[in-house]
């Protein structure tokens, strides 16, 4: 049973609104293409997700993204893009990635932009086909672009629309899990129900954090970190974070779970227009000045969207501009680490007032 209604999520009004957006910012950098890159990691596959629709099941695939004319896909199919084209038999070891650098460029060719400037858009491309690339294509200039990594930082409406009922499937997997973890249960009975609650309400896919993994038995005093990193239907990601205690938890848990709440309000309270990921995490370490704690380097939430990791980063060194409409997940993450958890994790919309935060679970151990 899924929250989400029908498969079709997004009709071509959103496909337009990106798709032109796009295209604007191609104009401004000088682009006459673009090529998307889908690098075959679950959490880093968002920016060929956001401009052709395309779910996750695709492990690597690209599409060419002209400045004038129809997109074409290669290695995947249906969605927004009418145009398709498949990749040789793929063969093994290291000449794997080699069969696909022809067929870009034949498709470059057919868009007649063979000889134009072309942005490569995403994490990770083969370097053999980047290399054939300029080989092939000797007359056209390849260069690293981040249009849709920036455009897709702001979720417009109907996105947000996604991600709030991604964040209901999320808080019914917890209430599962309150039903059913118990002492005498090993962790991955609980872990192993957490996920069959996603799946059973629409999630696509599960990654990124690991949930406890063990057939150790759970006895009285344990604690399990409810920590799901899932993708709900649409292909967004969700980030959330509570703690479940088997008897009354010990005085030193409770000190250090209530200070990361305290901290995350702090944080999120700085999720304003025109402050940026820094900001919000100096809040995070003002909130933890006292303590025998401070905010781990590695930083305390991030942007959330098609990527389970996008931009702001709640980091220290971090000057993107927060503005209306980012997804943010503030997780604040101490240092020294804590054995007994990682974080009090949620995601909160940036409005042009106070954030909103969207998970309707309490943020309090939860004692079974």
């Amino acid at each position: 049973m899924s929250l989400f209604g029908s498969p079709d999520i997004f009709d071509l009004k959103e496909r337009d609104r990106r798709w032109l957006n796009i295209r604007r910012e191609m104009e401004e950098s000088g682009l006459d293409g673009l090529l998307v890159v889908s690098d075959g990691q679950l959490e880093r596959r968002g920016s060929l997700r956001y401009i052709s629709d395309i779910g996750t099941a695709l492990w690597y695939g690209y599409v060419l993204f002209p400045l004038k004319g129809e997109p074409i896909a290669i290695n995947v199919s249906g969605e927004w893009i009418k145009e398709t084209r498949m990749l040789p038999i793929r063969g093994g070891w290291v000449s794997d990635s080699e069969p696909y650098a022809p067929v870009i460029a034949e498709a470059i060719k057919d868009l007649n932009i063979g000889k134009g400037c072309i942005g490569i858009e995403g994490d990770f491309i083969p370097a053999s086909v980047y290399q054939r690339l300029v080989r092939e294509l000797s007359k056209a200039t390849f260069k690293q672009s981040n249009i849709v990594h920036e455009l897709k930082m702001v979720k417009g409406p109907e996105e947000l629309k996604v991600v709030e009922r991604g964040v209901e499937m999320v808080d019914k997997a917890f209430e599962t899990c309150i039903e059913f973890a118990q002492t005498g249960k090993t962790w991955n009975e609980i872990t192993s129900e957490v996920c069959k609650a996603l799946y059973h309400w629409g999630a696509e896919d599960i990654g990124g954090y690991p949930l406890s993994r063990s057939t150790n038995i759970i006895k009285p005093g344990d604690s399990y970190h409810l920590y799901p990193e899932t993708q709900a239907p649409g292909g967004y990601w969700m980030q959330f974070g509570r703690l479940i205690s088997f008897g009354e938890p010990e005085k030193e848990l409770c000190t250090a779970w209530e200070l990361d709440m305290n901290a995350q309000e702090r944080g999120a309270e700085n999720l304003r227009p025109g402050n940026t990921g820094a900001d919000v995490m100096k809040a995070i370490n003002d909130a933890l000045r006292g303590s025998k704690y401070t905010g781990a380097p590695r930083g305390s939430g991030h942007g959330v969207g098609l990527d389970v990791i996008e931009r702001p980063y709640i980091t220290l060194d971090d000057e993107t501009i927060i503005k209306p409409g980012m997804v943010i997940a503030v997780h604040p993450v101490f240092s020294p680490h804590p054995i007994t958890f990682e974080a009090v994790a949620d995601m909160f919309i940036v409005t042009e007032d106070k954030p909103r935060k969207l998970s309707r679970i309490t943020q309090e151990i939860k004692v079974v």
